[in-house]
């Protein structure tokens, strides 16, 4: 299998598609007019199998004729961030408060563009392709994966495998990162509601200082990771929002604590939620508080199949060469592409969209965030490689 999609994809169609999709971002489940714009673009391509509005606003389209070969599905999520961007790029975002600051335009534009390949040679597909364009990823702990399996989206046709990417700003444009096994981690949601007794600064003995406990509870949280999970193994406790008090000479009555729990391992996911539980009530309760605690499980571990991993390095090496596929290290970042895994045979790689001028290079989710738009060519002609490869090999 020398031939491959190389050089094949259309650099000024993805590029402008995904400056268009930049310009006007969409948070989860508000996806409307980014779906009625890949929508028409499939129209374009002559692309004529489409469901729209599945599960929201998911499209999904299949390209192939051959109902009785296989069938790979390609993913792309489309929703943006609640981010007021600050990156200075000319076709920023017109949507205030609003950004792809995780690059899921780009996704979404370069599977238009895999689309584009996989369309010009539909004769000579030896099965279907199933295109899948996701809503809501970033709607932790439910997101966009689990309500379309359950809307039915994946039964006719039931795909044997699929596929998906990310931009990943750590890697060079244009590298790809990918592992067998346990890749990206389990996400998991909580919101704890600490109820005192307010009262006046200068009488904390008639109060029950919700501030105080809040801090309590915080620090002797952190001793879970450090004290309870096996240092082999690995766990992440993050609280991202600590809320308390109106003013400077009252005590707080209540305080909000919100934040994330990270993992791997089942077993560690388990026992971190058991100890938090413990942790806050035993904390609480021996300072006078009483609280609600709200504890999500969210997206699964994403733990790609060994073979299909082989099938993304094959494409990458055929097209990129060995040197374009460093050795890459699982991290605690969630994706709930993880849900399609725990359905079908799969794989989810990391596209380096990162900049030679690393002084450029922000991390996901950062308002100043920015992609090489020089790999947009190859996140498109990857996909379409990878699928062509698999239907090939069955």
């Amino acid at each position: 299998m020398n031939a491959t999609v190389k050089g094949k994809a259309d650099e000024s169609y993805i590029k402008e598609l995904r400056r268009e999709f930049h310009r006007n971002p969409e948070l989860s489940g508000q996806e409307q007019r980014t779906s009625q714009r890949v929508i028409e673009e499939l129209k374009k391509l002559s692309i004529h199998e489409i469901r729209p509005n599945m599960a929201g606003y998911g499209v999904l389209a299949v390209i192939g004729q051959k109902k009785d070969g296989p069938t790979v599905a390609l993913r792309a999520d489309m929703d943006a961030l609640p981010i007021f961007e600050q990156s200075g790029v000319p076709f920023a975002s017109q949507n205030e408060g609003v950004m792809h600051a995780c690059g899921h335009d780009a996704h979404t534009a370069m599977l238009l563009g895999a689309a584009k390949i996989l369309k010009s040679t539909e004769q000579e597909l030896p099965g279907r392709v199933l295109l899948v364009f996701q809503p809501a990823e970033e709607n932790s702990p439910v997101g966009g994966a689990k309500p379309l399996i359950e809307a039915g989206a994946f039964l006719d046709p039931k795909p044997d495998a699929i596929f998906g990417l990310h931009v990943w700003p750590s890697l060079p444009a244009g590298q790809v990162g990918v592992r067998e096994g346990n890749f990206m981690g389990a996400s998991d949601r909580f919101r704890v509601r600490i109820i005192g007794k307010g009262g006046h600064a200068s009488m904390p003995h008639e109060t029950i200082d919700a501030a105080i406990v809040a801090v309590q509870v915080a620090q002797v949280l952190q001793t879970i990771v450090s004290r309870n999970v096996n240092p082999l193994d690995a766990g992440v406790i993050t609280l991202g929002k600590i809320q308390a008090g109106t003013g400077h000479n009252v005590i707080a009555s209540e305080a909000l604590l919100e934040g994330t729990v990270r993992t791997f391992a089942p077993k560690t996911r388990e026992m971190i939620k058991e100890r938090f539980y413990s942790i806050v009530q035993s904390v609480v309760e021996s300072m006078g508080a009483t609280v609600e605690i709200d504890y999500q499980l969210g997206y699964p571990v994403l733990s790609n199949t060994p073979e299909m991993v082989d099938i993304v390095r094959e494409a990458s090496t055929a097209m990129l060469g060995e040197r374009a596929l460093p050795q890459v290290e699982p991290a605690m970042v969630a994706e709930d592409f993880a849900v399609y895994l725990q359905h079908f045979p799969g794989a989810f790689f990391w596209l380096g969209c990162g900049f030679e001028d690393t002084s450029l290079n922000a991390p996901l989710h950062h308002p100043r965030f920015m992609l090489d738009e020089g790999m947009l060519t190859t996140g498109s002609e990857m996909l379409a490689e990878t699928a062509l490869r698999f239907l090939r090999s069955r």
